[in-house]
């Protein structure tokens, strides 16, 4: 199996689902932009439409002030005025009344540029501005004999009096006069592209939108052109309506429709660059943004990838530790320098010093116990005398008291012999009722001493003398009942010994009716607190005895009887269950 660092796990997934946003991201980019080109020439297409009906209604205005010039029964008399002018002044006459006429019109007709009137003898009167734009007279005999090709009929031309114009040419026939319908001149408007071409964007300026017209193969446009017309013209060609052109290195969105008149084309151009540069702006914040919030994350995993790699780290090091045998090492709390850490590893590394210190702490305890155990056989190794040289005395003193006829000295002597050889030979952990036997060896010695003045009562049911005890446990507390109560006392006392099993431990009772113990003084002494005479060692040994064989929830409990007396409890395991039979003594 291949092993890999936690953080390098937590940075690979961090470039995973960075590579994935990122691919998600420039998808949706990508179909964002489609759809956006396909509302731009969606809009495009209504705006051109639009576009094309005002062209048609500004040219249509044109053409009806063109109607009005020829249907108008005082423009026809002076025109028949200057034909059949007599005199220079008459035909001067007229001249200066048709101008007045056409002055008129000019000034009451919107984008007109100039007006102008030929007649058939080449005689011209031209309406507008002083630097109005007026069809050139080399361009002009070819303006006439289309009118006249045309019998009437309203036709345009582009560029006529000059880049970026329109002209409008029509032929005026005689209406009013006897020789009706015969030519009596040309009529000639020009207006103006920025005028035919003028319009309010609807889409912002900011985008530069311009309407173009195609007459003729000669371009027209409005203002700020700047775009080669021979270039325009190679971009226009095709059958693509709406497409993405380069003009002058610049990207732009073009439409093209028929527009209603010799087949010229109205196209509307919208700069491309202009409007992407909102779609490249957000693209380099979303860009921008991305690479901040990457690096965020970066940095919060990169952070956290340490608050979980470097506690373990150290978890492994002290694991490393304790395996040597070493358990006084501590782990600092992850987190506790940052102020912030992950639960699940405070928790392993507090976890593990817990255990690592209560480990130290159990292993101490052991060890203490195992002295203290080894301490106590090489006491009793010392104190232990040839038993062969004891008992062979003991016969020696029982059978001179059976000479002299001494039986209480043979008895007692017999009593001690026994109490010898239970506390020599044998296992450590007896039965219950061996040491009852012991306590029984030991009581006939002291009932020979103290005589009426010492009672004992023993009541432990027979199915409790099964139950293990740690051999000399009873009589070293029997003992110090008789001692403190009737050595330097003349009273009598009582000695009760009781038993009962109860939840999986056994509790031996031993009772006096004497003078009671200072409490306080022998939890001194069994804490090891102070140091006492043989007595209170003789508990404090039995109870570290007990707590050794079985465990520190056992051992001896102190207390004092109501009115007076002592209670010392032993608390033994054992399964075995209480019931009513009693023994007495």
């Amino acid at each position: 199996m291949k092993l890999i660092s936690l953080r390098k796990g937590y940075f690979a997934v961090l470039i995973l689902i960075v590579v994935m946003v990122a691919t998600v991201t420039g998808l949706f980019m990508v179909n964002l932009y489609q759809i956006y080109t396909r509302m731009v020439f969606s809009e495009s297409a209504e705006i051109l439409n639009l576009y094309s009906n005002i062209a048609n209604t500004r040219l249509a205005a044109i053409e009806h002030l063109s109607f009005e010039v020829l249907s108008n029964h005082d423009i026809h008399q002076n025109l028949q005025s200057y034909i059949r002018a007599s005199d220079p002044f008459q035909a001067h006459q007229a001249v200066n009344d048709l101008y007045t006429q056409l002055f008129t019109r000019w000034i009451m007709t919107e984008g007109v540029e100039s007006i102008s009137f030929v007649f058939l003898d080449g005689k011209r009167v031209d309406v507008g501005r002083t630097q109005a734009v007026h069809v050139s007279d080399s361009a002009l005999p070819s303006i006439v004999t289309a009118a006249h090709s045309l019998e009437g009929s309203p036709a345009w031309a582009a560029n006529a009096a000059g880049e970026n114009t329109i002209t409008l040419y029509r032929l005026i026939r005689d209406i009013t006069g006897s020789n009706k319908f015969q030519p009596l001149g040309t009529l000639v408007i020009n207006i103006s592209a920025d005028y035919f071409l003028n319009y309010t964007p609807v889409i912002s300026a900011k985008y530069k939108p311009m309407i173009v017209c195609i007459a003729d193969d000669q371009v027209l446009y409005g203002q700020d052109w700047s775009i080669d017309s021979e270039e325009f013209l190679q971009a226009v060609n095709g059958h693509n309506r709406h497409k993405r052109v380069k003009l002058n290195g610049q990207s732009f969105y073009m439409l093209t429709t028929e527009f209603g008149r010799n087949g010229w084309k109205l196209i509307y151009l919208l700069s491309a660059s202009e409007m992407l540069k909102d779609i490249q702006s957000a693209n380099v914040t979303y860009g921008l943004t991305l690479a901040l919030i990457t690096a965020g994350v970066a940095v919060l995993v990169y952070c956290l990838a340490n608050a979980v790699n470097r506690p373990i780290m150290r978890l492994t090091s002290a694991m490393q530790v304790v395996e040597d045998g070493n358990y006084s090492v501590r782990l600092e709390e992850p987190g506790s320098r940052l102020g912030v850490g992950v639960t699940e590893v405070v928790q392993l590394t507090n976890g593990f010093s817990r255990m690592v210190k209560e480990i130290d702490r159990l292993i101490n305890e052991v060890y203490a116990k195992q002295l203290a155990l080894i301490d106590m056989k090489y006491r009793m190794l010392t104190q232990q005398i040839n038993p062969h040289f004891l008992y062979n005395t003991l016969d020696t003193v029982n059978w001179k008291a059976i000479q002299s006829g001494n039986e209480e000295i043979s008895v007692m002597v017999t009593a001690l012999s026994k109490l010898l050889r239970s506390s020599i030979k044998g296992s450590d952990i007896i039965s219950l009722g061996e040491e009852l036997n012991f306590i029984a060896d030991y009581i006939k010695i002291q009932k020979l001493r103290f005589e009426e003045r010492l009672h004992i009562a023993i009541n432990i049911p027979e199915n409790l003398h099964s139950c293990p005890i740690p051999r000399l446990t009873l009589q070293p507390i029997v003992e110090n009942s008789i001692i403190h109560n009737l050595e330097k006392y003349a009273k009598p006392c009582t000695v009760m010994i009781e038993a009962e099993a109860a939840q999986g431990e056994l509790m031996i009772r031993i009772m006096d009716d004497g003078r009671g113990l200072d409490l306080d003084y022998l939890e001194k002494v069994l804490n090891h607190e102070i140091e006492t005479d043989s007595c209170g060692i003789g508990l404090r040994n039995i109870d570290q005895r007990i707590k050794i064989t079985f465990g520190e929830a056992y051992g001896i409990r102190v207390a004092n009887r109501q009115p007076t007396g002592a209670i010392i409890t032993v608390v033994l395991p054992c399964e075995g269950e209480c019931d009513d039979q009693t023994a007495d003594c």
